[in-house]
């Protein structure tokens, strides 16, 4: 819902001096006269300095909290756990946030991410979606919300929270009890003036992001804190801390203003930002206990009454079990020309990998990268140095070709209903960009913005004219397959999966080609050379367990096979098309992390025989895979049985399953409908494919 900001924008403008003086009194490294209630101080003080100093010692440093001790980073750990990304979607309005748990029951964020327990009953909240250790994302656990059983509601108005009960787990290794909680409390020790402050969030919907250091508390009212602090749009109900991890404020709302200037008087902007104060939530829940009834009162004393407390835990990297898929990028559009978050940064920021990603500003210093040694990860399967040039200049592709084959034509897949919001953009300034489509030498792409793979590959093969390409340097004629991958600068790589991926996961997956490296290898020997080296682009990637290619030899070799046996029309050359992508299901896909992993792929081949068009349609299951692991790296010998299930089904069946279209041409002329192939299963015609013949029935 809409956040009216009016009140905190007047906040901002009436107390601008005040934050003035603050800042101008943190840059002079005199932070400690920032705060005008010096009781509070003090109680302030001496809290501080049991955690930090040693019995009689005393506090030399000047300026502010930049040194903390060594308990900084690993309680900070500890207590992020607690922290989840909120996706409401009622009714067609959808929307995300953060929140966190403030008991093992009860769940905080803002009432303008969550409006009601109307749109609680319609809202997930998602732990664990972060980088791990090793810099990967970790498994993450999925949650419903339970209105029926607790719910209470502040206005934005007012106090701007919304606390509901954790509804039943959906997905996921973690248990409440790994969780932990940030517990509330109105004591008045936690914060002052001057000290900096901590928000666990996920902007921008982004895995789980930590604002540290130089991020000043600059004025108190009894309602809310003001603090200059990084935030975007979906950090909405984070918690603010101080740095012992203490919650000191619910984050509602943050704005650039033009407050300051440079050394040329240019304004500077900056984000201040409003959290409501956890002492104010704290009451406001006291002065309504009575109220509830006996069991809601029960659940909310019960956290009153908590004392801090964090867990930690640590996932391993293991495929979690099916679960809806949410197709957020319908609504949560990514900038096109934004450069990943991770890429580059400020020349007074660095971050760090403790096991989430870590934003640290310091005033005057360079960029840095540091990270904690790497635990040992499962090794890639390479050979070899990496010889394939990719050709950046991409006007000369010509892609996919709809008129490939005389005399027919064979369009491009349509996606159909929903499926077709998620075409992911080219970026703005490629032609015809909203289409989506990625032209390639021969072949084409169309990705799945969502799913972060393709929707489909679309491939022209002239049988005549191909060519036989090393894969090791992609020249004609030689060699062993390369193993480098690139990106496509034409589309945003947050649309596909990334190297990252593929590493973390290379104990289960390869990265499997979808347009196969040798079909569109033909024409010229440039052209043929320019072709294998584009299938070795990512956004032509998808992940197929490491035994798929062991299993699938028949649906390898379909395409060969179709050229030889298919009696093709003698006026169209040996030419075919084919298309070919990934199958989602919701009720049987597992998850790598944030992942829905494709149980089957498809793959329709169309031509022109002697009688007319002609179609097959293939599909392959890697589902009963997925269970064996690569481990340690370690190239595996021969399974005792890699049992792919390889079918020949009906295009209908492929476009209902996929969402795509196909058109009539192709789908009349499949060639399933052959009256003498068998039907197998319920309601579905399909031909298990034992061997080549079974590809394709007896052709007139």
């Amino acid at each position: 819902m809409n956040a009216d900001k009016s009140r905190f924008e007047a906040t901002v403008a009436a107390s601008r001096a005040d934050r003035a003086r603050v800042r101008k009194l943190v840059d002079d490294k005199r932070w400690r006269e920032a705060e005008p209630d010096r009781a509070r101080m003090a109680l302030y003080t001496a809290k501080r300095q049991r955690r930090t100093l040693p019995s009689g010692g005393a506090e030399a440093i000047v300026g502010t909290d930049d040194l903390q001790a060594s308990w900084f980073l690993p309680a900070g750990s500890a207590v992020r756990r607690a922290v989840g990304y909120v996706e409401s979607n009622n009714a067609g309005i959808w929307s995300v946030g953060s929140g966190f748990l403030i008991s093992p029951d009860l769940f905080l964020t803002n009432q303008h991410v969550i409006a009601d327990a109307l749109a609680a009953a319609a809202t997930q909240v998602t732990f664990d979606r972060e980088a791990g250790e090793d810099g990967t994302m970790r498994p993450t656990t999925t949650f419903k919300l339970d209105p029926a059983k607790f719910a209470i509601f502040s206005r934005q108005e007012e106090f701007d929270f919304a606390l509901i009960a954790l509804g039943s787990k959906t997905s996921g290794p973690a248990d409440v009890a790994d969780l932990g909680y940030c517990a509330l409390s109105d004591s008045d020790d936690k914060h002052v003036l001057g000290m900096n402050v901590n928000i666990i969030q996920h902007p921008n919907g982004l895995p789980k992001m930590i604002a540290v250091r130089n991020n000043v508390l600059q004025h108190r009212t009894h309602r809310t804190l003001l603090y200059e602090t990084d935030t975007e749009h979906g950090s909405s109900g984070s918690p603010v801390f101080n740095d012992a991890w203490e919650l000191i404020a619910l984050h509602h709302f943050g704005e650039p203003f033009l407050e300051r200037t440079d050394e040329q008087g240019r304004p500077i902007p900056i984000n201040v930002n409003e959290g409501v104060r956890i002492s104010a939530v704290f009451r406001d829940l006291s002065n309504r206990l009575q109220l509830l009834p006996d069991e809601q009162r029960a659940l909310l004393n019960a956290a009153l009454k908590l004392a801090n407390k964090n867990n930690s835990h640590s996932g391993g990297k293991r495929l979690s079990p099916p679960r809806p898929s949410t197709d957020s990028q319908e609504s949560l559009v990514l900038r096109q020309d934004a450069a990943p978050m991770t890429d580059k940064l400020p020349t007074n920021e660095m971050k760090i990998a403790i096991p989430i990603e870590v934003t640290i500003r310091v005033p005057g210093a360079s960029t840095a990268h540091i990270g904690a040694p790497s635990p040992s990860l499962p090794k890639e399967l390479t050979r070899g140095a990496e010889k394939i040039a990719i050709d950046r200049d991409y006007s000369n592709r010509d892609g996919y070709n709809p008129n490939f084959v005389k005399g027919v034509v064979f369009p491009l897949p349509e996606p159909t209903g929903k499926l077709a919001k998620q075409v992911a953009p080219l970026r703005a300034d490629e032609e015809d960009a909203a289409k989506g489509e990625l032209r390639y030498q021969h072949f084409s792409v169309k990705l799945n913005k969502s799913k972060k793979m393709a929707l489909f590959t679309a491939t022209n093969i002239d049988g005549k004219r191909y060519l036989d390409i090393d894969r090791t340097t992609g020249l004609v004629k030689d060699g062993a397959e390369g193993e480098t991958w690139y990106s496509d600068p034409r589309v945003s790589d947050a649309f596909y999966l990334g190297q990252p991926f593929y590493t973390a996961w290379s104990n289960l997956f390869d990265r499997g080609h979808l347009t196969r490296r040798m079909d569109p290898n033909w024409g010229t020997a440039e052209q043929a050379q320019r072709a294998n080296a584009d299938t070795y682009h990512l956004t032509n990637c998808s992940p197929q367990h490491f035994r798929f290619n062991q299993g699938t030899k028949f649906w390898q070799g379909a395409e060969k096979y179709v050229l030889e046996n298919g009696a093709i029309a003698e006026d169209t050359e040996n030419k075919i098309s084919v298309f070919q992508g990934p199958i989602f299901d919701d009720k049987i896909d597992l998850w790598s992390d944030d992942v829905q992993i494709p149980s089957s792929f498809f793959k329709v081949i169309a031509w022109k025989g002697k009688s007319g068009i002609k179609s097959v349609g293939l599909v392959v299951d890697q589902l009963a895979m997925l269970s064996e692991q690569r481990g340690s790296g370690i190239k595996p010998g021969p399974a005792a049985s890699v049992n792919v299930s390889q079918w020949r089904v009906a295009i209908t069946d492929i476009e209902s399953r996929t969402g795509l279209d196909f058109g009539s041409d192709i789908r009349d002329a499949d060639t399933i409908e052959n009256k003498d192939q068998p039907v197998v299963g319920e309601a579905r015609k399909a031909v298990p494919v034992m061997s080549s013949s079974d590809l394709l029935p007896r052709l007139p």
